[in-house]
């Protein structure tokens, strides 16, 4: 087989015509050469057609595959590889709206939004203020590039208004999946009015576009759209009686040696709280140390506590004879300490304390000295089923509406909910001690208040809210226009209820703080016993002044605390004392609200 040289050897041989020749080298040396079968006769004039062939091949598959990527990239792609290219020269930082400001009625602020920054890395979002900010530019840290403007909310009162307000915190990723106007990292209402009004108080973010270097450096701005602030909201609350009652009611909760106790204030004849303390209360700022604490400072005892009601409970009960015609105004028992029902004998708080009795009671006498005997009497001629819904009718045992979460309905029992809850029946003697907001009853302190309310307001309840109005940077926006439901009840009836009430707080009656207050008032005090190895009962007291002309009523509760009259009642004498006063601030000589010897001539 012949073979040819190839083109390196090309040199050393010429063509002729068809047939190869040498130069200077003789054939028949070439034939005996170390190049074996080469025949210098062979055709090299054409060169091999294969080899450029496949070569052709090669070079047009590899243009056709440039093509192919080049295609890809600029057509297909192209729009996508725009934004990228896009993306690192241009940046767009988002200007996170600031929540609304939440006011008192007076226009004091409660909460305020300092300048902050909120720092996005790989692993997690973090928040810095603005001191933190400054000392990354001066450094020129490369973090800059993924900071983003933002606030932070602070609460300057911090565990005075605690349990009103509420606080913030992040947002979970269950709430992001149903909420598509938030972002990761963006913080939401928890609690009070922050969760609330959360819609009102969001506000719409922001965003800034600016042209960066290939180290990230900001060259310009290209685009700004203003963040829109959230809407401010006035509350009903008054700051300066919020403090004043988280003062007495610390105190009181100390002095008698109790743990935890709540207060709630309001306008009797519109339903706005004009103070809600809880107490103990928590740090907004530092939620996380208050989740697992002691005395459970999370919760709000005035709308989410739940107790026997004692004999503030007697209100409801007046209210179910009287409506039903069970009782008169003329309606009289004997007291005589104790009735007998069966083998138990049901006795009365002064019987028990002092072995004396009150002879013949009616009804403003029975509220004015608490007694118990009258409401056995009364229950009786009721019965546990029209006691039942009387309460409910005048909110107890059910939701009252107030416009902050956690509201607990509490509980007015029936038979049927003793046999599926204790499963025993309804006995005679779960009437009686239902009469006098004992047994199974349960209240929170926004009920109890409410039953003073709804005397004071001539039969009228007014769903409780803490909402006064709304504002934009600029106006009003809305006014909040007072609800409520006319119960029915007779004007006569109303009226022989409140005579009851305010001999309760006149001399002979059970709320003796109030016997020199300088202001008729009207109240009634509760003693309520609950399961406790030391024999503790819950001290209640609710009412309202003037007696003549309402314009505020008031619950306290101190949690084992012992007597109404003696532990809670004190308290919201103290309350009544600032808010009738005519010169409030001289009633302040610090922030807790001790009085000055010239608020002293309201009386002690």
């Amino acid at each position: 087989m012949r073979k040819s040289l190839g083109l390196a050897f090309k040199g050393l041989y010429k063509v002729n015509s068809k047939r190869a020749s040498f130069k200077s080298i003789n054939q028949e040396a070439w034939k005996d050469s170390l190049i074996p079968n080469f025949d210098p006769t062979d055709d090299l004039e054409n060169p091999n057609r294969w080899r450029l062939t496949i070569l052709s091949i090669i070079c047009v598959t590899l243009f056709f595959i440039m093509f192919l990527k080049l295609f890809n990239l600029q057509i297909a792609r192209g729009e996508e590889n725009r934004k990228l290219a896009d993306g690192n020269r241009i940046q767009v930082k988002v200007i996170h709206a600031p929540r609304g400001i939440i006011f008192d009625r007076n226009g004091k602020a409660l909460t305020v939004n300092s300048p902050g920054f909120r720092l996005k890395n790989e692993e997690d979002i973090s928040y810095i203020s603005r001191d933190e900010a400054l000392a990354m530019e001066a450094k020129d840290d490369p973090g800059l590039k993924d900071l983003e403007v933002d606030n932070i909310r602070e609460y300057p009162f911090s565990d005075k208004t605690a349990h009103i307000l509420g606080y913030v915190s992040e947002i979970n990723e269950e709430e992001l999946k149903k909420l598509s106007s938030y972002k990761i990292g963006d913080k939401i209402g928890r609690g009070g009015i922050e969760e609330s009004y959360e819609e009102v108080l969001k506000g719409f973010d922001g965003g800034e576009i600016t042209e960066v270097d290939a180290s990230g450096k900001d060259l310009r701005v290209l685009g700004r759209k203003e963040p829109i602030p959230g809407k401010n909201l006035y509350l009903t609350m008054d700051l300066s009686l919020q403090e004043i009652t988280s003062k007495f009611l610390e105190e009181a909760v100390k002095k008698s040696g109790s743990c935890c106790g709540a207060a709630v204030v309001s306008d009797p004849k519109t339903g706005e709280i004009l103070s809600l303390v809880s107490y103990p209360s928590f740090n907004p700022a530092n939620v996380e140390d208050f989740l697992n604490a002691k005395n459970s400072p999370m919760l709000n005892r005035v709308t989410g506590g739940t107790y026997p009601p004692g004999s503030t409970f007697k209100i409801a009960s007046a209210l179910a004879g009287l409506s039903t015609g069970k009782i008169s105004k003329t309606t009289a028992f004997e007291d005589t300490g104790e009735i007998s029902l069966g083998p138990y004998k049901f006795s009365n708080w002064y019987f028990n304390q002092y072995g004396k009795v009150e002879g013949s009671v009616d009804l403003v006498k029975a509220l004015k000295r608490s007694n118990d005997t009258y409401f056995y009497f009364l229950a009786q001629a009721t019965g546990e089923k029209v006691l039942g819904d009387i309460a409910k009718k005048i909110g107890m045992g059910r939701i009252l509406g107030i416009d902050i979460p956690g509201e607990n309905p509490g509980l007015i029992p029936d038979s049927k909910w003793k046999e599926e809850n204790i499963e025993e029946v309804w006995y005679p003697g779960d009437t009686l001690h239902m009469s006098i907001g004992q047994g199974f009853v349960l209240s929170t302190p926004l009920q109890v208040l409410n039953l003073a309310s709804i005397v004071a307001s001539d039969g009228q309840m007014f769903i409780p809210h803490m909402l006064l109005k709304i504002s934009d940077q600029e106006k009003i926006i809305k006014e909040i226009e007072p609800k409520s439901e006319k119960l029915g009840f007779k004007f006569d009836d109303l009226e022989l209820i409140r005579k009851g009430m305010e001999e309760a707080a006149s001399s002979g009656g059970t709320a003796w703080p109030f016997f020199i207050f300088p202001i008729q008032t009207a109240g009634k005090t509760g003693t309520a016993e609950f399961e406790d190895p030391k024999n503790k009962t819950h001290a209640w007291y609710t009412g309202y002044a003037p007696a003549g002309d309402p314009k505020i009523a008031a619950v306290v509760l101190i949690e084992g605390g012992g007597e109404g009259s003696s532990i809670a009642s004190p308290v919201v004498k103290e309350i009544f004392r600032w808010f009738l006063s005519e010169d409030k601030n001289n009633l302040i000589r610090d922030i807790g609200g001790v009085a000055t010897e010239s608020a002293r001539s309201l009386g002690e």
